[in-house]
């Protein structure tokens, strides 16, 4: 749905009415399901960074996936997010210094194939043409059983 309304309608719009319908739903949750856990939060720098950076990440996160379903729409973004969890490998080799099984390189290589064949393949099919377009002449395949005298005759008559 998003993906139709980043292509149909405006993005500024869209933009406006996720922010304000999230701040109504979080408002509602924090104060339903998170009170309480938030009234014992002893709030210091390194609490309140955290907090500001994953507020900044999720600002650019919902900022720029608009832009990512207008160019690509939301095949590639779903399978772009299938290599989130390779970053979840990377820290662990690199950070935590553990080794990881090679299922997961292979699974990361079938989903790296998987992005490039989508994406260099062709997806600008021939339009069919619409009634709004003023083309009432559009060119229909004849079924499989189907004659032009019955294409022609009136139903019901």
């Amino acid at each position: 749905m998003q993906e139709f309304c980043v292509k149909k309608k405006d993005r500024v719009e869209l933009m406006s009415m996720l922010g304000l319908f999230g701040l109504l739903v979080s408002v509602c949750e924090i104060s339903i399901v998170e009170l309480k856990s938030l009234e014992s939060i002893e709030w210091s720098t390194k609490i309140v960074l955290a907090f500001v950076g994953f507020a900044l990440s999720n600002f650019l996160f919902y900022t720029l996936v608009p832009f990512l379903l207008k160019i690509s729409g939301a095949t590639m973004f779903n399978l772009s997010a299938l290599t989130s969890d390779m970053w979840a490998v990377v820290i662990r080799i690199f950070f935590y210094r553990q080794k990881v099984d090679w299922l997961y390189y292979l699974s990361f290589a079938v989903v790296a194939i998987g992005i490039i064949i989508y994406s260099t393949t062709e997806k600008d099919p021939i339009p069919s043409p619409s009634p709004e377009d003023g083309n009432l002449s559009a060119q229909y395949q004849v079924l499989n059983g189907e004659s032009t005298e019955s294409r022609n005759a009136i139903p019901g008559s």
